[in-house]
């Protein structure tokens, strides 16, 4: 059932809800969430993926009333400090977070981690993934040192999790090399806790590989690669993602014929994985124009700007800053190619002032 009910990643590691690696299911008392969800749906759902029970679940006031009375009953019981309490404070501050409300869910969870501390000790297990919980719903100022107290237990894979999260700070920042140090950690752990071939050790790898140079990068995207493919497949979703990466990178490094084979392979497994009008296939088809513009092949260098542009006014809307930048992207081309009048009518049919902010 653990499998069944956790909510993590790849990338962020988080721990399942109700619990952490603290917890046995001999010496773990079922979560109030499966309680709930037991009582209301059946077994069915019980065992059910954690976005399948979030979908049907009951309106969320009143899960959250259900999920304080029962803290309250546990708080009660105990003087508020055992286990029981811990885990409905734990269960309290996920539902929390799940539903968007992060202020609540911190004071929620600075009330579990109070109560581990006190129970199973500072540095336990459970106390430490409570930590990074609490860290994931926290602001910037006051997550840096929770995370870092998550990197510092005897957890590899949360300490993996802890470390990637402390390089996404310095990332988003603008800290590459800062960054870079903190992935590294990442991947040394991650590689102890769940091997030096595992799917989520290529998630770390693909992550460290973003902000080092284009040919360390390319190295590290290459055993990335190859682990996603004998691992997930060479026709998965995730393998294609990495392959469009390193397509980037070896475009970047003027490596055309490989940025060329890599990017079709990825247009390709999206399209027969996912579906041929996927959001997915717009970033491949991108790389893959670029590569052909270089290479003066422009009828299909065109097919493909166009593709994109196409996928991601679907996907993002007319007025999304990514849609508005394959928009320029696809002008520069066309009037390149001497296709002015066509650059002009493209630009005053598509573009417009106040773009939307989004991914990609």
């Amino acid at each position: 059932m653990a499998d069944q009910c956790t909510i993590e990643s790849q990338v962020t590691g988080a721990a399942p809800i109700g619990f952490g690696p603290g917890y046995t299911n001999e010496s773990r008392p079922l979560s109030m969430f499966r309680k709930i969800c037991l009582a209301v749906f059946g077994f069915e759902l019980l065992v059910a993926p954690i976005g399948t029970t979030l979908a049907l679940q009951p309106a969320p006031a009143m899960l959250r009333r259900l999920f304080e009375q029962e803290l309250a009953r546990r708080k009660q019981e105990s003087s508020g400090l055992d286990a029981r309490a811990a885990q409905a404070a734990r269960d309290l501050g996920m539902l929390l977070s799940l539903q968007g409300d992060a202020a609540s869910a911190q004071r929620t969870l600075k009330e579990a981690v109070h109560i581990d501390e006190k129970v199973f000790g500072p540095m336990a297990p459970q106390t430490l993934a409570d930590v990074a919980e609490l860290a994931g719903v926290s602001p910037e100022g006051q997550a840096e040192a929770l995370w870092r107290r998550a990197a510092a237990g005897p957890d590899a894979a949360l300490a993996a999790r802890a470390f990637a999260a402390l390089g996404q700070m310095r990332a988003s920042a603008g800290n590459a090399s800062e960054a870079g140090k903190f992935y590294r950690q990442a991947l040394v752990k991650e590689e102890a806790a769940s091997g030096p071939d595992s799917p989520r050790t290529a998630v770390r790898l693909s992550t460290l590989a973003r902000v080092v140079s284009a040919s360390e990068g390319i190295g590290l995207l290459e055993r990335a690669l190859a682990i996603d493919r004998r691992r997930l497949g060479a026709r998965h979703p995730q393998t294609a993602t990495v392959a469009i990466k390193l397509a980037e990178l070896l475009l970047a490094s003027e490596r055309m014929d490989e940025a060329e084979r890599y990017s079709r392979e990825a247009i390709a497994i999206f399209e027969e994985s996912l579906g041929f009008d996927d959001s997915h296939v717009a970033p491949a088809a991108t790389i893959l124009a670029r590569v052909l513009r270089t290479k003066v092949a422009a009828a299909e260098a065109e097919r493909m700007y166009r593709l994109s542009l196409e996928l991601d006014e679907r996907t993002y809307g007319p007025r999304h800053r990514q849609t508005l930048s394959d928009v320029r992207e696809l002008a520069d081309f066309l009037r390149a190619a001497g296709k002015n009048r066509e650059a002009a009518e493209l630009e005053k049919q598509k573009l417009s002032p106040n773009p939307v902010n989004g991914p990609r």
